[in-house]
C-alpha cells in the first residue's frame, strides 16, 4: 500500500476554523477598537484638542433665523415663544406631535433645538459658544468658564430622526437635573 501524499481538505478546513479565523478576528478587533472617551465613558478627550470661541456674527444671525422659524410655527398654533419653560416646551411638543416638521427635516428640528437651548441657557445661567474639537464645530452652551457644556441643538433632531419621540419636557428636565449636578458648588445646593 502506498503512503498518501496529499493532505485532506478536512484538515485544512479545521486549521482555518481553529487558527486563522480567530486570528483574523483578533486583528480586526485590535485595529478597529473604539477609544474609551468615544464610548461615553468618564474619561474625556484631551482638552487641548478643543477650542471654545464666542459666537460669530454669522452664528448669531443663523440662530436668530432658526428662532424666527420656530416662532412662525408657534404662531400657526396660536402660540408665541415666551421664554417660560413650561409654555415653550408645551409649544415645541405640539409642533412635533402635529407633524408641523417632518422627522427627516433636520434643519427645522435643529431650529427647535436652538429654542430648547435658549430655555436651558436661562434655567442654568449658561451662554452660547462655539465648541471646536477633532469631531468638528458645534454651537453649544457653556456654564461660565467651566468644563460644563450642553449641546441642545441636536437633542430633538437626533431622537426624532430615528423615531424615538421622547417628550421635550422629559429631555429638558433630565438635562437640567444632570447639568445642575455638574455645576460648581452643586454639592451645596
Amino acid at each position: 500500500m502506498a503512503a498518501q501524499l496529499s493532505t485532506s481538505r478536512v484538515s485544512i478546513q479545521l486549521k482555518w476554523r481553529q487558527i486563522i479565523l480567530p486570528l483574523l478576528l483578533l486583528i480586526l478587533l485590535i485595529t478597529t477598537g473604539t477609544p474609551t472617551w468615544a464610548q461615553n465613558s468618564i474619561v474625556s478627550p484631551n482638552t487641548t484638542d478643543r477650542r471654545i470661541e464666542t459666537l460669530s456674527p454669522i452664528d448669531q444671525q443663523f440662530m436668530a433665523a432658526q428662532r424666527t422659524k420656530v416662532e412662525t410655527l408657534a404662531n400657526q398654533l396660536g402660540q408665541q415663544l415666551t421664554g417660560v419653560p413650561e409654555r415653550d416646551l408645551a409649544t415645541l411638543q405640539r409642533i412635533l406631535e402635529l407633524g408641523l416638521i417632518a422627522p427627516d427635516d433636520t434643519l427645522q428640528l435643529q431650529a427647535l433645538g436652538v429654542v430648547l437651548g435658549d430655555l436651558f441657557a436661562t434655567e442654568l445661567n449658561m451662554n452660547w459658544v462655539v465648541y471646536r474639537d477633532p469631531a468638528g464645530r458645534s454651537r453649544a452652551l457653556q456654564y461660565g468658564a467651566s468644563e460644563v457644556f450642553l449641546f441642545p441643538i441636536t437633542m430633538i433632531s437626533r431622537r426624532w430622526a430615528v423615531g424615538h419621540q421622547r417628550a421635550v419636557t422629559d429631555i429638558f428636565d433630565t438635562n437640567v437635573a444632570t447639568t445642575r449636578a455638574k455645576l460648581p458648588g452643586a454639592n451645596w445646593r
